[in-house]
């Protein structure tokens, strides 16, 4: 009787959710969507259409997170001569995005002959990322088949399995930051409106968005009144160390320093404390991404980005034992090709700051993959035309 009861209750609110949550949907507006989730403004959304709209893959794909982005920006115009290439290297991305990129979009009728994925330690663990499936790249191209096939280790729990399949059904459950955000702001109107306004007061203090706005508008300012605007990303050793308050860079030097020191902090919390739970998720997805590459027939390089050693010095020492080891092991795994590019040529002044390549980096990293690609074993392998990597 009681069991009955209870699952009679348990039906009426599942069938009551299920009409509040197609109401939500019909009712919300547009507007609010677009001001606290522009999903079809970003980035990635732009690349989905630009995928999907050409009528054949290209020969050549990059793949990777903001160090391969960084890269690719700062490389010569005519890093790849010929040869058709498409990014898909974005900031934040990590092994469970890249997976979910190539698996949702590359298939064996539209794949490209070759993928080249720079990989480095972030892209395994980043405490930033609570869960693999929580992110906006993988939200934006999960589907509940996708979803359904991942295997159970991919997950942080049984609540966030069954979160991320209620996000493919449940419009309400998707968008939960989009009312959270909404709701916030109406309450602050709301209370703003009934409770007299005092003066206003600016902080005194510049929060951290600000402090990089404000570093960033100061590297790209005109040396001069009338000269156009021009960023600095580089300064010598002797720069730094001979500056005074009085010359005419110092202040693109102090805020040079300051996005430093605001990177380094950033990269510290990221791999800082380790968990291994988090590294060993993203080590499946490293795996599956390879292994729906493999099965779809597209030659895959991966390239272990440069690391600076100001960043190597504040890497976890398991993560530091464990990141090579497991990239080479699954790169032999499932046949592709590993190269190390992690290497002494590239000098600290090469960073832009404590992770990316500036452009005297990307120019050190563009020659060696050239390089590497004039190889006959490669250009066998990969049967690309004449001279596409040139």
């Amino acid at each position: 009787m009681d069991l009955r009861f209870w699952a009679s209750r348990a039906v009426v609110a599942f069938l009551g959710f299920v009409v509040f949550d197609v109401t939500a949907k019909l009712l919300c507006p547009s507007a609010m969507l677009e001001q606290y989730e522009p999903r079809e403004k970003t980035l990635l959304a732009d690349l989905v259409r630009a995928w999907k709209a050409a009528p054949q893959a290209p020969e050549i794909c990059f793949m990777g997170s903001s160090l391969m982005q960084c890269a690719l920006k700062n490389s010569s115009p005519t890093f790849l001569n010929e040869a058709p290439s498409f990014s898909w290297a974005l900031g934040g991305e990590n092994a469970s995005d890249s997976y979910m990129i190539a698996q949702r979009l590359m298939s064996k009728e539209k794949k490209p002959k070759l993928l080249i994925y720079g990989i480095a330690p972030r892209d395994l663990l980043d405490n930033n990322v609570k869960s693999p499936v929580s992110t906006d790249i993988f939200r934006y191209l999960s589907s509940l088949d996708s979803v359904l096939g991942l295997p159970g280790d991919a997950f942080t729990s049984v609540d966030d399995r069954v979160n991320c399949m209620l996000k493919q059904v449940s419009f309400l459950v998707d968008r939960k930051n989009v009312f959270s955000k909404a709701a916030n702001d109406t309450a602050v109107t709301l209370i703003s409106n009934m409770v007299p306004a005092g003066p206003i007061r600016k902080s005194e203090r510049a929060s951290e968005q600000e402090k990089i706005a404000q570093a960033q508008a100061q590297l790209t300012a005109p040396d001069k009144p009338g000269d156009k605007p021009k960023r600095v990303d580089h300064f010598t050793p002797a720069q730094l160390a001979a500056v005074k308050p009085t010359d005419p860079m110092a202040k693109k030097i102090a805020a040079f320093e300051l996005l430093q020191q605001i990177s380094k902090g950033v990269t510290i919390f990221r791999y800082n404390p380790y968990c291994a739970e988090r590294y060993n998720r993203q080590v499946v997805f490293l795996e599956l991404l390879l292994a729906h590459l493999e099965n779809i027939g597209v030659q895959v390089v991966v390239v272990e980005m440069p690391l600076k050693r100001e960043h190597v010095a504040i890497m976890p020492k398991e993560l530091l034992a464990s990141y090579s080891k497991d990239v080479a092991r699954l790169a032999t795994r499932y046949g592709a090709s590993l190269l190390d590019f992690n290497s002494p040529e590239f000098k600290d002044s090469d960073y832009g700051d404590v992770a990316h390549l500036n452009a005297a980096g990307a120019r050190i990293w563009q020659a060696k993959l050239v390089e590497t690609f004039k190889s006959s074993p490669y250009r066998e392998k990969l049967a690309l035309a004449h001279q596409s990597l040139h």
